[in-house]
């Protein structure tokens, strides 16, 4: 499984959703960076637009980790 799947520009914006939400939440980045992937994986296959996909899996991300 490849870390961050997608475009060039998508992958920039998701592993900066996961270098603020590891800054947010005082975590390192390779803390966040597996249960961001879980869940960017499971909202990719329900998601037919993907443009703002990196909101919902921050929000649900902060969730699990709070």
């Amino acid at each position: 499984m490849e870390l961050l799947s997608g475009e060039n520009h998508e992958k920039v914006i998701h592993q900066n959703s996961i270098e603020i939400l590891a800054n947010k939440l005082r975590r390192t980045k390779d803390e966040v960076a597996p249960i961001y992937t879980t869940v960017l994986d499971d909202l990719q296959k329900e998601s037919r637009i993907k443009t703002f996909l990196h909101i919902f899996v921050s929000k649900k991300v902060k969730e699990l980790i709070r």
